[in-house]
């Protein structure tokens, strides 16, 4: 982690009210881990705290960040325009389980490795903006291991919104070789219901597995419901993604902190991911 300034190369509004913002920085690109996030400090003159922000994705040295215009912090980052400088501390946190951890596999009689074990990827609506980073490392883990072709086809990602209008990032997973399937409130598009519904449904279509991880992120309810789903799955792991308020992004001034079953832990520094077993 470190404290750098970057140059915005660009701001493009994606939807009404989420933009997405690319800068460079080789420093950040290669000690980022999915998961991680940035913050930034917006405009000194009118701000006082930064804006904790997730790496979106990364594309050489390009760092991109997925933001919504939530308050006046992020609606004068939606202003920035290419040139303006971005006064940046990070990449901050604890990410998803570590590249090397991503595509493992198990002995069979023989020496074969089995297939892989099924990523489900759970997004709920802006939870989007740290998933496809971890899946641009899930899949080049596995172009480095060329079994691509074999496994790719086992990773889901499930992207919930109200409307058709508010879905994110889809063709970002397709390119990827992400199955990718979307529910939306209204049934404008895919699913009629929550991501959640989804899951459960995509969960028992797999319920034969050995095991199989998901990653979700989204509001605290969402993480509620996908506890209860998986209970009767011993075999499933899930790692979620906290969206949370946060004062330093240090872990000095524990605004952020979560109850868990170890105590408090603040998600700045012991997150912002988490296994969700140790969620309260």
């Amino acid at each position: 982690m470190k404290r750098l300034e970057a140059k915005v190369e660009f701001v493009d509004k994606i939807k009404s009210d989420v933009f997405l913002l690319m800068f460079k920085s080789g420093y950040i690109a290669k000690s980022a881990k999915a998961g991680q996030f940035l913050q930034l400090k917006v405009d000194k003159r009118a701000t006082i705290l930064r804006r904790p922000l997730s790496i979106h994705k990364i594309n050489g040295s390009s760092v991109y960040i997925l933001f919504r215009t939530r308050g006046r912090g992020t609606l004068l980052l939606s202003r920035y325009r290419a040139g303006d400088a971005l006064d940046i501390i990070g990449p901050l946190g604890k990410g998803f389980t570590a590249p090397s951890a991503f595509g493992e596999t198990s002995p069979l009689r023989g020496g074969h490795p089995t297939s892989c074990v099924p990523r489900i990827l759970v997004a709920g609506g802006l939870g989007v903006a740290p998933l496809l980073f971890l899946a641009q490392k899930i899949r080049h883990t596995e172009d480095r291991r060329q079994r691509t072709e074999d496994r790719k086809e086992k990773h889901i990602v499930l992207l919930g919104a109200k409307s058709k209008k508010e879905v994110l990032a889809e063709s970002e997973f397709k390119k990827l070789g992400f199955k990718t399937l979307v529910a939306t409130d209204d049934g404008s598009r895919g699913f009629k219901g929550t991501v959640t519904e989804l899951l459960k449904k995509q969960l028992s279509a797999i319920s034969r597995q050995p095991s199989a991880s998901i990653y979700a992120c989204g509001p605290k309810e969402m993480f509620s419901e996908i506890k209860k789903i998986i209970e009767p799955y011993p075999q499933v792991s899930c790692q979620v993604s906290f969206e949370q308020f946060m004062g330093c992004g240090l872990g000095v001034c524990c605004g952020c902190a979560i109850e868990t079953t170890g105590g408090y832990k603040k998600v700045c520094k012991d997150g912002p991911v988490f296994d969700l077993q140790e969620i309260k």
